[in-house]
């Protein structure tokens, strides 16, 4: 067992102490506990305490997931036994919000650690987005000299991404499934659709950027000075669910609880969800949307603006050819997922929003964006036209 002492840092406020095993890659004992109002929200028990458990469960779903596309050869031809390696490298640092790791027996400063204001190279970056998998390059790093200290080593999801420094700024780059490579596309016709639905700062824009051989999603950080985004799962997560209220009421009362106006959750929701009824997501869950928490005051200051709407417009089906292709279930607010309609219609009241003349020309846009990826036959957009009209029409219904 190779144990080094690490505090759980939020910015520059001690959270707890604890000894961690670098073989096992875990946690196996709380030493200290500082400020644990500082701790990342749903870490805590329902008694308001951090053991082993919880910070092993926060820190494990840290890591890239083993999941993703491509890890087991990031892994082997680094020579690493997990992706936890990564994150230990790197102090456990984020891009989306401010806890690191701490070594007490060779402290560092955040001003001297933090990745949203000292550089990192592109090495592992060019790794976790896939870009070694796609021939030779002169841009490929020496694995033997990759540079681990980047934001890239806790970068969760299933898709390939990674941040990159463009111009002094912070951007997520983030790929396509296969060949066709349609989720790019899609992000950037969901910011074009979010654009007509809801006022700047309620959404996260996307563009097209092309690195190396592929074009890909690119956005912003989404985050201001000391935010971190805090996932829905957390919100939730440790609190015991009353019987009577639904998973969306929960939700909403857990947002009441931090400062919130329900209304306003409410609505704000409305809207997140009724683009995604229109582009038919088939993956907005609990830790792709949230809320927003200032790192210095703790205050919940509002919803997190929407991002990742990429896995849309029935991409990942293959011919689009009978009516079961185009079905999918709709998630959260129903243990095994629910019709999609049936979501929006959960929040009924809620649409004094919507006006359907802003979705004049969409259908249009969708066809252009789609026209720019050589890989999508003009039949299959024709077909995911026709269909986001459709969805248009029926959201029309249910906003009236």
């Amino acid at each position: 067992m190779a144990l080094v002492h690490y505090v759980l840092m939020n910015k520059n406020t001690p959270v707890l102490a604890f000894e961690y095993d670098l073989d096992e890659h875990k946690a196996v004992r709380v030493t200290r506990r500082e400020h644990l109002e500082a701790a990342p929200i749903g870490m805590a028990d329902r008694h308001g305490d951090i053991g082993p458990y919880d910070l092993n469960y926060w820190w494990h779903h840290r890591a890239i997931p083993a999941s993703r596309a491509h890890v087991k050869r990031l892994l082997e031809n680094l020579r690493l036994d997990s992706t936890l390696v990564l994150a230990e490298r790197s102090f456990g640092l984020s891009l989306s919000d401010r806890y690191w790791l701490n070594d007490e027996d060779d402290p560092k400063t955040w001003d001297a650690v933090n990745f949203f204001d000292n550089d990192f190279t592109d090495d592992l970056g060019f790794l976790t987005l896939g870009q070694d998998s796609q021939g030779s390059s002169p841009d490929a790093p020496d694995y033997a000299r990759v540079s681990l200290s980047s934001p890239n080593s806790t970068l969760g999801g299933d898709l390939l991404k990674k941040w990159k420094i463009i111009d002094g700024q912070r951007v997520l780059l983030k790929s396509g499934i296969g060949f066709v490579n349609q989720e790019p596309y899609n992000e950037v016709i969901a910011t074009e659709l979010h654009r007509r639905l809801m006022e700047p700062g309620e959404f996260t824009p996307y563009w097209l950027f092309e690195d190396g051989r592929r074009v890909y999603s690119a956005c912003g950080n989404l985050l201001g000075d000391d935010e971190e985004l805090v996932a829905g799962w957390d919100v939730v997560r440790n609190v015991k669910q009353p019987n009577n209220l639904s998973d969306l009421q929960f939700y909403v009362r857990r947002c009441v609880d931090f400062g919130l106006d329900a209304d306003q959750v409410m609505t704000q929701l409305a809207k997140m969800f009724a683009c995604d009824f229109v582009l038919a997501n088939r993956d907005r869950h609990y830790r792709n949307f949230g809320v927003i928490r200032n790192a210095e005051t703790l205050e919940v200051t509002g919803l997190a603006p929407v991002f990742d709407t990429g896995s849309c417009l029935w991409s990942d089906a293959e011919l689009l050819e009978v009516p079961a292709d185009f079905l999918y279930l709709a998630k959260p607010f129903k243990r095994m997922g629910m019709k999609p309609a049936d979501q929006v219609a959960l929040f009924d009241g809620y649409f004094g929003w919507f006006d359907a003349a802003a979705l004049d020309g969409f259908p249009e846009a969708v066809a252009s964006i789609l026209g720019k990826n050589p890989n999508i036959p003009e039949r299959r957009i024709g077909i995911i036209v026709d269909q986001v009209k459709r969805k248009i029409e029926v959201l029309d219904r249910i906003a009236r």
